[in-house]
């Protein structure tokens, strides 16, 4: 959920497509432990997606 969490926080500071850096610095900026493999699989999943669009399938589901 942490890593969900970041990536959220990244697209909210304005970055369109965020990084696995930028999630990184984000959870290292409030001590959290980060997991590569956590990471990349969420980029994976979101890769060439909407986050709005995410949200909203989420909430119906």
């Amino acid at each position: 959920m942490k890593v969900v969490a970041a990536f959220l926080l990244a697209v909210l500071s304005g970055k369109a497509s965020p990084t696995s850096a930028d999630i990184k610095d984000i959870l290292g900026s409030v001590g959290a432990e980060t997991e590569d493999a956590q990471i990349e699989l969420l980029l994976k999943e979101v890769k060439g997606k909407d986050c709005a669009e995410l949200i909203a399938v989420g909430r119906r589901s």
